[in-house]
């Protein structure tokens, strides 16, 4: 071999071995090449592939998202071309989502991704049974139902939601691992290209050497050692044998490797300590001399500085989620400025939308629902919740007014004032419950009214009919006394017997007329007593029922102020109002009560007037019984003159006795007449205090009317 060689100059010798060992070499590190790229398109396309499927698992989760937004959209608007709107976007995003979900489990899939998709279906199918019950009741109109069933679906949507993320979760697993196993293969395949490389080296200078007597085999494995070095590679074998030269060139770019592959090391190990949270790592400048040091100092500052700027970024974003926006983010230079702006528009929308919400909340505890957050300045959640507190101080404010102007024309006396307009919920009970005590009210109020005028008129009608009784009584006491004169004049002319026989039968016959028209005028004075008492129990009878009504109101009052409290700050001018309602009551119920009161002595008064006639009424009976007799008298003593002396003295007593008891039917008539004049100046006062409310005029004239 060595004289085959021989035979061929030196230069050929060397141009034909290295041609031949470049040759190898380029081979070999072009399969090497090829191997590694067929592997990186290989592992770039499971990657792909976990990548698509993550984005349909994001994708699926969005339109969820999507109709979960406009479900509650569907329960806060009743309008129908809204709602209509939002079921085609229901069922856009339903399309949505299945056409994800059948490109998704068009791919294939190991145990566990089946297993999830097994759970995500089963969820699916669970959530859209309560989504489409939720839709039929929102449908319906029916928010109530809707809303519970809408919270139901809430907890099997973050189920969903769970299954589809943990899908997503499983692909970036599998990519985040395929992903290493070709880097690991790429590095695989590196070292081994190196290795063969260096093995082509070695095989080519042991060529050298034996062809070049060792002399450019150190001289090209120095060159090619520094090429790889500057183009980046840092794992060179660099074998040194000798001590001439070309050995201390090998030794000295051994170590410049070494001092490079340390400076790489500490900043591969720092890189992966920042990745894992040890922000207080640092490289070791002093284990590196001259530039490289430098290079070490230079690379920890420039840690330091961002570590500090993600330390002021987390502090400040942990005062703004306490709520403290006292702090506020020093101005950053050059491309920073942008971080710097972001933090102060964060702070400043916080300000803001907390203002407005300071505003209104301050405006409602002082009892004031007109005021309105201006939503112009804000956008998305913010505008949003601005909108739905202007919403919901418009509906109190509305609601509010209009039950004080009602409670205000009862305090008025106004009965006929009604509440109108739309209103839901407790707001429709609160008009509703008002309404009705107002006509309830109104109603009694004119009862009482009518019975006061009733009762006016009957006291007025019994008291014409005492005087009238009173006037003739005493014209009847007039009669016995000129009869008694008779009687004496009788006893001592008993000539003139006969004459005034006749005389005293025709005054006993006028005094037995007076004493039936007396007798007929206590039947009607007994009648009319007795519907002044039936009228005063019936006044009696309602006042009850206002007493009842006052009670009732007075609970419904209790019960509006409770739940007010119940409400908050929110419902502290809703107990407000519920207090001056029940103060309302509470004056009605006392009202109701001195009416009673007033009403059971009229009752009582009416009733011993009542006893009082009928004891007029025996004794004019008894007067007519008397006259009967009286002219009997007379006739016995004009038939038989020889009694007359005896029949005069009987006349006489007799006469005097009608006489005493006229007296007293005068006195009980005065009494009667006293009586119904005290009645009338009751149903008087009755009439004025009834008289304060301002009731349904044509439904009173028709029970005076009907009375």
């Amino acid at each position: 071999m060595k004289n085959f060689l021989m035979r061929f100059r030196v230069g050929t010798r060397l141009s034909a071995a290295f041609a031949i060992l470049i040759a190898v070499a380029m081979s070999i590190v072009a399969s090497g090449l090829w191997t590694l790229s067929r592997a990186e398109r290989s592992m770039d396309s499971i990657v792909k592939e976990s990548m698509e499927r993550i984005r349909l698992s994001k994708s699926m989760a969005s339109a969820n998202m999507q109709i979960s937004i406009s479900l509650r959209e569907l329960i806060m608007l009743q309008d129908k071309d809204v709602q209509a709107s939002l079921m085609r976007k229901i069922a856009e995003q339903r399309k949505v989502y299945d056409e994800a979900r059948d490109a998704l489990y068009a791919t294939p899939a190991d145990e566990e991704g089946k297993r999830i998709r097994a759970v995500i279906t089963e969820k699916r199918l669970a959530a859209r049974r309560v989504n489409d019950s939720v839709v039929e009741a929102a449908s319906q109109g029916d928010v109530v139902q809707a809303t519970k069933l809408l919270a139901e679906g809430d907890v099997l949507l973050n189920e969903w939601q769970a299954a589809i993320f943990a899908n997503a979760e499983l692909q970036e697993r599998l990519a985040d691992a395929s992903y290493r196993e070709a880097q690991a293969a790429s590095a695989s395949g590196r070292t081994m290209l190196i290795t063969a490389g260096l093995l082509a080296i070695v095989l080519s200078i042991a060529l050298a050497i034996a062809i070049t007597r060792s002399l450019t085999v150190p001289l090209e494995q120095a060159t090619r050692t520094a090429n790889a070095i500057a183009l980046g590679g840092i794992e060179n074998l660099i074998k040194v044998e000798g001590r001439d030269e070309t050995a201390a060139l090998l030794r000295s770019m051994s170590a410049m490797q070494d001092r490079i592959k340390a400076l790489i090391a500490d900043q591969e190990e720092m890189a992966s300590a920042q990745a894992e949270g040890r922000t207080s790592h640092r490289i070791d400048s002093s284990r590196h001399p001259g530039a490289f040091g430098q290079l070490a100092i230079d690379t920890n500052a420039m840690v330091e500085r961002s570590n500090m700027l993600i330390e002021q970024i987390v502090d400040i974003a942990q005062h703004y989620a306490i709520g403290d926006m006292s702090v506020r983010m020093e101005a950053l230079p050059g491309d920073q400025t942008a971080i710097t702006e972001a933090m102060e528009t964060t702070r400043s929308n916080l300000l803001a939308i907390n203002e407005e919400i300071r505003r209104l909340v301050q405006a409602a505890a002082l009892g004031d629902f007109s005021q309105r957050g201006t939503s112009d300045g804000f956008s998305h959640s913010f505008r949003e919740m601005i909108d739905n507190l202007n919403q919901m101080f418009d509906v109190s404010d509305r609601s509010l007014s209009s039950i004080a102007s009602l409670l205000g024309a009862v305090a008025q006396g106004d009965l006929t004032y009604r509440v109108a307009g739309q209103f839901s919920g407790v707001f429709a009970k609160m008009r509703d419950a008002a309404n009705s005590s107002s006509e309830q009210l109104g109603s009694i109020v004119r009862g009482i009214q009518d019975g006061a005028g009733v009762i006016r008129v009957s006291a007025a009608e019994v008291s014409k009919g005492s005087s009238d009784l009173s006037r003739r009584t005493e014209q009847q006491a007039a009669n016995l006394e000129e009869t008694a004169a008779s009687m004496e004049e009788l006893t001592s002319t008993v000539r003139q017997n006969a004459d005034h026989a006749m005389q005293a039968s025709k005054l006993a016959s006028d005094a037995g007329e007076l004493a039936l028209q007396g007798g007929r005028a206590v039947d009607r004075a007994m009648e009319r007593m007795e519907k002044v008492e039936g009228s005063s129990q019936r006044i009696a009878d309602i006042t009850a029922v206002i007493d009842g009504i006052a009670f009732q109101t007075n609970i419904l009052a209790l019960n509006a102020a409770v739940e007010a409290a119940r409400a908050g700050d929110q419902g502290r001018g809703f107990a407000v109002v519920a207090s001056e309602v029940r103060t309302l009551a509470q004056r009605s119920a006392e009202a109701a009560k001195e009416i009673k009161q007033l009403i059971d002595r009229s009752v009582q008064d009416v009733v011993d007037s009542s006893n009082e006639v009928r004891q007029t009424g025996a004794t004019i009976h008894q007067v007519v019984e008397s006259v009967q007799r009286v002219r009997d008298m007379i006739t016995e003593i004009s038939a038989a003159s020889q009694e007359q002396t005896a029949g005069i003295e009987q006349v006489n007593q007799a006469v005097m006795q009608m006489d005493e008891v006229t007296q007293q039917n005068a006195a009980l008539v005065e009494e009667a007449s006293a009586a119904a004049g005290a009645v009338e100046d009751q149903a008087d006062g009755l009439a004025q205090a009834v008289a304060f409310f301002k009731v349904n005029t044509e439904f009173r004239l028709r029970l005076v009317h009907a009375s």
